[in-house]
Formats: C-alpha cells, structure tokens, sequence
C-alpha cells in the first residue's frame, strides 16, 4: 500500500493587518490544504480572531485531521464536516438574520490513500502539483477555469477602483463588494456550480475527485491560489518546476520570492491584475512511496 510523508509546509498570512484564513495539514493517509474566503463586509458570525473564514479553515484542519480515515468516503466526511459547521454557525448567529453572502465558506484540496490508490478530492480553486517518479506531471484544482476568470475580474476591479492606492483588497470598495456579494450569495447551488466546505451537506455529492495513476516514489505540492501565483498569475515555474524547487529549495525561499512578486514588482498590480495585494499563502510539500 502506498504511504504519504509531509516534507515540508508553510502557511503565511497576505497581510499583517488580517488573520490568516488558509489551513494545511495531514495524517498518516492524507495531506490538504484550505482556502478560507475572506468576508465581505459583513458582520462577524463566529467570532475567531474577527474573521469567520480563519475559523472555518482552522475547524476543517482539525475535523480533516480526525475523521480521514481508512474506510470512510470523503463525500461522507465532507457532508458530516458541514453538518457541523451548520451547527456552530446557526447557534453562533441565534435568531439573527443570515445573508448567504456571509456564510463562511472555503476551499480545499487532499491527496488520499484510499486502499491501494492514491486520490485527490477538491472543492473551490486550491490547486496539485504532482511530480511522478517517471518524470510525468500532473496537476488539477475543482475549478478548472478559477484563476483566469479570477484575472479579468480582479482587471476590471482595479480599473475601477484605481489601483491599490485606496484599497489593498478591493473587495472593501463598494461596488466591486456589492458584485462578490451577488456572486458569492449564488455558492453551493445548482445555479453556480461552486460548492465549498460551510453550512451546506450536499456540497459533499459535488466533490472533484480524481485518482492519480502516478509512478512512485512521487513528490507532490497543495497549495492555496495564493501560493499557486507562481504557477497561475506570475509564470515563474510550470508544475514540473514549482514541484522541483520546493523540494530543493524549500517553501519559505518560494514564499519569498512571491511576495517579492508582489510588493515589490508589482505592488499596484498593473501587470498581474488580482484582488488583494497580497493573498494568503499556504503550501504542503509531500512525497508517496510504495
């Protein structure tokens, strides 16, 4: 049966002035990374820390930790992890109103052994990149089309929010807030197709699930979006390359480099057009041998 070893893992907060609202970890069967989305404006429901998104990726980290286990289906535990999640919230809010633009929510990927093969589960824009024995790559997130449609909509956001003079995160300008609300307010439904880790059981029917046919040993690399810029929005590296770095070099010497990117080079971010100056950035360096 193949084995899973964490190498290495990083978790850095895109701001001083916010918590961090990613979470990685593992165990003896798996590894993972979360990707709390950050809130937009509105009143904080549970209260760590001021941010419901480090909360949740903070539960999900712990309740991953606990309940992957041999013999369970992650679709199960996916729908027993929101069911709690549901709970918490709706005791937390009491009879208050909930919008369902500030429900928290967040994303994640896993590499799992499941008996005697090796499977990758995600929901939202976190990403893989596994780096075969043979020298065959791959790589894969739950949403294949995030990151472009993330540029052109951070593009038009600083276009008219005038850059990050103003706000270091765009969200915080009203009407770029207004239309993340109206998007975000359309998650775990049929209507978006997106479905996350929160309040909402069903999101465990819609994982993106795939096995991963790779030749061991293998060495792989979970990240959140933030810390697969590098790949995705800065073009540093190809899967191939930012799998071989991070297992050379290590995380922190790759975290430097991305925010180097994007305080430095591109602080107003004319070239590489995204929401936040700078995003939280978490990643789980791993290897699988037989």
């Amino acid at each position: 049966m193949p084995n899973i070893r964490i190498i290495d893992s990083i978790s850095d907060a895109g701001s001083a002035s916010r918590p961090n609202e990613d979470a990685g970890g593992g165990n003896a069967s798996c590894a993972f990374v979360i990707d709390g989305a950050t809130g937009l404006g509105g009143k904080n429901i549970v209260g760590l820390n001021g941010s419901d998104a480090a909360w949740l990726a903070q539960f999900a980290q712990s309740a991953f930790e606990q309940m992957v286990r041999p013999g369970r289906a992650m679709a199960e535990i996916v729908r027993e992890f929101n069911e709690r999640a549901a709970n918490v919230v709706h005791e937390a809010a009491h009879a208050l109103p909930l919008e369902p633009w500030n429900l928290p929510v967040a994303g994640f990927q896993m590499v799992r052994i499941e008996d005697d093969t090796v499977v990758t589960h995600g929901l939202g824009d976190c990403r893989l990149f596994l780096l075969g024995g043979d020298g065959f790559t791959f790589e894969t997130t739950a949403l294949k089309e995030a990151a472009a449609a993330e540029r052109e909509g951070a593009r038009l956001a600083l276009a008219h929010a005038g850059g990050f003079s103003a706000f270091q995160a765009l969200a915080e300008e009203p009407m770029v807030r207004d239309e993340l609300r109206r998007h975000r307010a359309a998650y775990n439904s049929p209507a978006s197709g997106i479905w996350t880790l929160g309040v909402e059981p069903e999101a465990g029917e819609h994982l993106a699930s795939e096995a991963l046919h790779c030749a061991l040993p293998a060495t792989g690399l979970l990240c959140t979006d933030g810390f697969a810029a590098l790949v995705d929005q800065y073009q540093r590296y190809d899967a191939c390359e930012l799998v071989c770095a991070a297992r050379e070099g290590g995380l922190s010497s790759l975290l430097d480099e991305l925010r180097r990117i994007e305080r430095v080079e591109d602080p107003d971010g004319l070239k590489y057009p995204r929401f936040k100056m700078s995003d939280d950035a978490t990643a789980v360096l791993f290897e699988i041998v037989d």
